[in-house]
Formats: C-alpha cells, sequence, structure tokens
C-alpha cells in the first residue's frame, strides 16, 4: 500500500513522529482516564443527588473548627422536627479496632457501627444477607469480601461469630455474621471491612460521620438556611455558635478537606494540574508532528506542483495528505494504549474497564482527527507558485513553533524543580523526619496505653534501643482538642481557648527540639498511678456526693505536684506575648473538664513552632504537659546500625508485655511519607512530565537537523 511505502521511505519522520505521538496520547489517556474517576466518586449511588453529610464549624468566637463529623443526638431531632430530612445514616468509627477471628488477632481501620438505613441509602453490592433486616438488632454485622476470603477462606459465613475491640474500651463485643458486602468501588470516599449495629438499637456513640438522605424535591439551601436561623435565635450564650453544613455527597472526594476525614480525598486543583501537563505534552508532540510534517511538505514540493500543473486542486490534495497521516496516527494510537494500560497497572489506578471504552473512544478518534488535520496545514496555508525551477521556500517556518515547544518543556523542568524543593521543604520542617531509626506505633488500644511504663523499662535495657516516648497525636496527625485556661497577668477573651497536647516528660529531647527560652527538661512527672487517682479525685468532686474524708484521702495520694507546662510559638501569639523568656515562669493552668488531671503549675519552656503534625493547615497554639493517659501513640528511637536487632527487640518486648495485642509499625519517615503521599504523586507525575517532554523536543531537534 502507498502509505505503508511511504513510512518505509521516510522512515526517520515516521518513527520520530510515532514516539512522540504515542507517548503523548498514553500520558493523555491516563491523565483524562483518571481525571474522569475522580469525578466520578460516589455517583454509582442511585440517591447520590440527595445525600448530603451533616458537619459544623464550631466556632465560639475565638478557636474554629471544621471536623468531618458530629457528635450528639441532634441530626436525630433535626430529623423528627424537618420531614424533608428522609432517613439518617451515621457512621461510628472503631478507630484502630482489634478483631479476633478464630485464634487471628489482627488490626483493622475500617469498622464502624452504623445504623439499619445504611443499605436504604447507600447502594453497596451485598452477596449474602437481608438487606432490609441488617443492622436492626444488637450484635450483628456485615463484612467484605477481601476480610471474608482471608480471614475464613470462604464467602459463606453467615452466622459465624467475630470478635471486636474498639480501641478505647477494655472489653471486646461479639458479633454475628449476617452478611458479606462486595468490596466497596474505588470510587467510594470510604471503604468499610466491617459494619456492625450500634452495641444497643438507637444507641449513639460519641462522634458519628453523619449523612441525611433527602426527599426529592427538597431545596437543601434553604433548609439549611432555616435550621441555622433557628439555632441562632436559640442561642442566648451572647457568643457565636455553630454553624451547620449540608454536604453534597458527591462534593465530599475533591471538594473536602476538613479534620477527621474518613480516607483522604482528592483534590480538584491536582486534577487541573495533571490535565495541564497532559495537555502540554500533546501540544509539544503535535508541534513536533507539524515541524516534522512542514519540512516533508517542503522536501515534496516539486510533486505537489506536478500535480497542480496536472488539474489537481488543493482541496482535492488535502485528503490524499490526510490519509497518509493514518497510519501513523493509527499506529501511535495502538502503541499509546498499550503504555497506557502498562502504566495504569503500574500505578494501581484500575482505569480500564467497560465503562471507560466511551472516553477512550472519543480521545482516538479527537486524536485521529487533529493528526490529520495538521498534516494538511502546509499545504493549505503554503503560496505554490507554478514555476518547477524556483527553489524551496527558505523561510524557517518551523522556528516560532520550535520556540513554543523548547518554552513548553522548560515550563514543566521548572514545575519540577519547584514541587521537589516544595517536597524537601515540608520535609524537613518536621521533627528529626530524616531520622531512619524511629520506630512510631501509633493508635494504641488503651490496655497497651496503660503498660507504657512497663514496655518502656523493658526496652531500656538494651543497648540498641537509645530511647522511648510517646505523644496524644501520631505524628502528621491533628491536634484538635481544645481547652480553655487561666495565665497570670494574660486577661482571657470570654470563650477563648488553647489546643491541648500531652507527652512524656522526655518527648522534646528525643526529637531533638530545643527550647527558645526555659526548658525542657521536665524531670520529675507523674506516674500512671498518679494520673488514675487525679482522674478519681475529679470524678468524686464533679458528683457532688463524696465526702470530705474521700477528698481529703485522695488530695493526700496526689501531693503538692505543680504542673509543668511548654507553650509553643503560636500559643505566644495567641497570648500576645512578644518574647518567649517573658512566658517562662507565669503561672498556668487548663481548665479541664478533670480539673485535678492538670493542676495549677507555672511555664518551664517555649518551644518553636515544631510541626509535629502536618503542614496543610496553620500551627496551632499548644499547651503541651507530660500525661501518659493520653499518649496514644509510642516513639522508640533506635541505634539505625543495629535497626534489625532493634525491630526484633521491640518484637520480643511486646510480645512479652501486649500478648494479646499485634504489633504494627511504621518509620517516622514513611509516617510522614503517608501524610504528604499526594504531594508526593504530584511530583513524581510531573517530573515524569518533564522527562517525556524533553524526549519529544529533543527527538524533533534531531530530526530537523
Amino acid at each position: 500500500m502507498k502509505i505503508f511505502r511511504k513510512s518505509k521511505k521516510e522512515w526517520k519522520w515516521f518513527v520520530t513522529n510515532w514516539i512522540g505521538l504515542s507517548l503523548s496520547v498514553a500520558t493523555l489517556m491516563v491523565i483524562v482516564l483518571y481525571a474522569r474517576q475522580e469525578l466520578r466518586f460516589d455517583r454509582f449511588h442511585t440517591k447520590a443527588d440527595r445525600i448530603y453529610r451533616v458537619t459544623t464549624d464550631s466556632n465560639n468566637g475565638a478557636v474554629s473548627m471544621h471536623p468531618a463529623r458530629v457528635a450528639g443526638e441532634w441530626p436525630k431531632q433535626l430529623m423528627a422536627d424537618y420531614p424533608a430530612i428522609e432517613k439518617l445514616v451515621r457512621l461510628v468509627p472503631f478507630r484502630r479496632a482489634i478483631v479476633k477471628i478464630g485464634d487471628q488477632k489482627f488490626y483493622n481501620e475500617r469498622a464502624y457501627s452504623t445504623d439499619s438505613s445504611f443499605f436504604r441509602v447507600f447502594d453497596f453490592k451485598i452477596l449474602s444477607g437481608d438487606t432490609n433486616r441488617a443492622f436492626s438488632q444488637p450484635g450483628r454485622a456485615f463484612i467484605s469480601r477481601d476480610l471474608a476470603l482471608k480471614y475464613f477462606g470462604s464467602l459463606n459465613v453467615v452466622g459465624k461469630e467475630i470478635s471486636i475491640l474498639h480501641q478505647q474500651d477494655p472489653n471486646p463485643k461479639n458479633y454475628v455474621i449476617d452478611g458479606v458486602m462486595e468490596n466497596f468501588p474505588v470510587t467510594s470516599h470510604f471503604h468499610a471491612d466491617l459494619l456492625t449495629s450500634f452495641t444497643e438499637v438507637n444507641d449513639q456513640t460519641t462522634w458519628a460521620y453523619t449523612y441525611f438522605l433527602m426527599r426529592p424535591g427538597t431545596d437543601v439551601k434553604a433548609l439549611r438556611n432555616t435550621i441555622q436561623q433557628r439555632w441562632e435565635k436559640e442561642n442566648q450564650s451572647g457568643q457565636p455558635g455553630p454553624v451547620l453544613y449540608l454536604q453534597r455527597l458527591t462534593d465530599i472526594h475533591l471538594f473536602s478537606h476538613k479534620t477527621r476525614e474518613m480516607e483522604k480525598n482528592g483534590d480538584i486543583r491536582s486534577i487541573i494540574l495533571l490535565l495541564s501537563g497532559a495537555l502540554i505534552i500533546l501540544f509539544i508532540a503535535l508541534i513536533n508532528f507539524m515541524n516534522l510534517n512542514r519540512v516533508m511538505f517542503i522536501d515534496n514540493l516539486k510533486t505537489l506542483k506536478i500535480k497542480l500543473i496536472n488539474g489537481a486542486t488543493r482541496l482535492k490534495l488535502a485528503p490524499g495528505i490526510a490519509a497518509g497521516s493514518a497510519e501513523l496516527s493509527l499506529t501511535a494510537l495502538l502503541t499509546g494504549f498499550v503504555v497506557a494500560v502498562q502504566l495504569g497497572q503500574l500505578l494501581e489506578l484500575h482505569l480500564f474497564s467497560l465503562e471507560s471504552w466511551k472516553t477512550i473512544a472519543l480521545i482516538s478518534a479527537g486524536f485521529v482527527f487533529i493528526v490529520a488535520l495538521l498534516s494538511t496545514i502546509p499545504l493549505i496555508t503554503s503560496k505554490l507558485a507554478l514555476n518547477l525551477s524556483e527553489s524551496k521556500p527558505k523561510g524557517r517556518l518551523y522556528s516560532f513553533p520550535l520556540v513554543v515547544q523548547f518554552t513548553l518543556a522548560v515550563i514543566t523542568i521548572a514545575c519540577t524543580i519547584v514541587l521537589n524543593r516544595q517536597m524537601n521543604f515540608l520535609t524537613s520542617k518536621h521533627p528529626a523526619a530524616e531520622n531512619a531509626g524511629l520506630m512510631v506505633i501509633a493508635d494504641n488500644p488503651w490496655e497497651v496505653v496503660q503498660r507504657y511504663e512497663k514496655l518502656r523499662g523493658e526496652l531500656s535495657q538494651h543497648p540498641e534501643i537509645r530511647e522511648m516516648t510517646a505523644a496524644m497525636e501520631s505524628p502528621g496527625g491533628d491536634i484538635l482538642d481544645v481547652v480553655g485556661f487561666e495565665m497570670e497577668g494574660i486577661e482571657t477573651k470570654e470563650g477563648q481557648a488553647i489546643n491541648i497536647f500531652t507527652t512524656d516528660s522526655n518527648f522534646f529531647t528525643s526529637l531533638g527540639i530545643t527550647p527558645m527560652a526555659g526548658t525542657t527538661q521536665l524531670g520529675h512527672t507523674p506516674s500512671q498511678g498518679w494520673e488514675q487517682d487525679a482522674v478519681a479525685l475529679s470524678t468524686l468532686r464533679n458528683s457532688g456526693k463524696a465526702t470530705p474524708q474521700q477528698i481529703a484521702a485522695l488530695e493526700n495520694k496526689l501531693g503538692d505536684y505543680r504542673e509543668k507546662y511548654i507553650l509553643n510559638q503560636s500559643a505566644l501569639n495567641l497570648l500576645g506575648i512578644t518574647k518567649p523568656e517573658d512566658a517562662v515562669g507565669k503561672r498556668f493552668r487548663l481548665n479541664f473538664f478533670l480539673p485535678d488531671l492538670f493542676p495549677w503549675g507555672e511555664v518551664v519552656g517555649v518551644v518553636p513552632d515544631f510541626h509535629y503534625t502536618n503542614l496543610h493547615s496553620a500551627e496551632k497554639p499548644l499547651a503541651i504537659a507530660p500525661r501518659k493517659m493520653f499518649n496514644y501513640c509510642f516513639i522508640i528511637q533506635t541505634d539505625p546500625e543495629q535497626l534489625e536487632k532493634a525491630v526484633a527487640t521491640v518484637h520480643s518486648a511486646w510480645q512479652k508485655i501486649n500478648p494479646e495485642f499485634p504489633l504494627q509499625y511504621e518509620f517516622m519517615t514513611d509516617t510522614y511519607r503517608k501524610v504528604y503521599a499526594g504531594e508526593y504523586a504530584q511530583s513524581r507525575v510531573i517530573s515524569l512530565f518533564a522527562l517525556i517532554s524533553i524526549i519529544i523536543s529533543v527527538l524533533g531537534i534531531y530530526s530537523m537537523a
């Protein structure tokens, strides 16, 4: 065939364009399919347009928090008061649940208690069980396909029992399996391996992710405004009250970045960035094609003029030239599709399915059309004289497109450099983030937290373990607990509060954080026994039923301990203190609901904003105090040169002290990399874009040279 003879004769032109167009169409296909997937999150639910997540911004005038979950009975009351709300679904996380199936124990972070309305609101596929009766009785559960196959080896599990231990509950609860769910789709903003009924039907426990199913035709904006106006009318405190938000289900994945999200969401800005990068690469490849096609056109001018002399017109020549590009575009399309499939599998994106064929067909048709159209541009735009002796055009017709091409390549390189520097900046800001020997054991169960001192004592006997400390939150997590406070010489505003962060006494020295003023060496701090007595005393006081003798006995056990508080730089900004040394020595206390647990003391040190959490939000003002009972995260500093031995030692000590709980850990470097997984992924993709754009640009220069 004439087309294939052309590719043989002009193989350099063909190969150069084939490589460039193949890479560009593969990139475009992967990114468009990925964007399509991201934009379709939660749309598989038939009632998706009527499902709204309920959240509140708990603004008290001084501190504003907007978590993805809510606490209390008021959502149920709203449903009773407003007929427009058809159904209510709550999901209460077990947090880091310990699941026991037979003799096997494992952690699971996808376990929730929920309402009997769950399967009537959400359309998750069921493999076995009756959805109409699901969760209508206490002690019932549904599990996922993966969980059933992994721990039972079969999907025939209805009637079998499992045990679940909540992170903050010392007593496990038993559940009978009522059914098996298909694994939740990739395009769901949350995924559950275990769903159970509440311990008692209609029991609402603390914090819950809450969803309303609205009746058809409901004006959700008007409903929200009505509820908000009612709240403001009922607010007699004189202070700003909570602000209600009803967030559309399909907006959660790309447009929600609240604290305590169920899972890490995507970001519409990332989609725009990726699509822009893919279009830049396609544009570079098409510029290459145009430049080389113009060169080939100039080379074939004599042949074209002969055809024109013999009566041909540009209109008649154009279809032939466009058809001549078919071999190139189809070959590039086929190669690009293969590369895209392989790339999708490598990145574990699961992009290619029966549902994506329409998008692929649209991309393919558009690509073939654009290549065919561009192939005719030199014919249409050139001024062809019918003088065969006339020399070829001398103008550098491809100079401007070439400049544009390399400008785009430079832009992608610059973006790569900026993103890489940004990632280096992020990681360098965290304390000891690059210390490869720091083990993090996060979200420990209550029983394990109570044995912290015992575990620390056991590990201190081994030279490969340098130090062990603990903190309330894991690295990269969110510090959300706020309480009122009092400080000598500071007049606090009504409703003013500060974030509380508890640690062990050696936390700052373990992570290499030095004070701006004062000290972080806390010396003697209360034991866990003292903490339990303080809780008991506060509970007695709050009950109003304690005798003077009971209170005196507990006060005697607590002694005259004065608390040692440490503030960070943001706390000084909140207090209006400019010099860190001015805060040291001031009397201070936290107005905790258990007052004896955080007694009056003094500020012993001020530390910089040490960025223990993530940098997605501004650093919070922190009041830091040593308190072991809240420290659910253990951090173990090992000798990096004896890392393997140190890990084995931790395993052995854990098994000795916590035999009923599995050990699960990660290193500090990996912890922060998980927090910024999206940013790292963007950086890698942009780097890949830069590499592809450079390859295509260099190929074009080489071929024209």
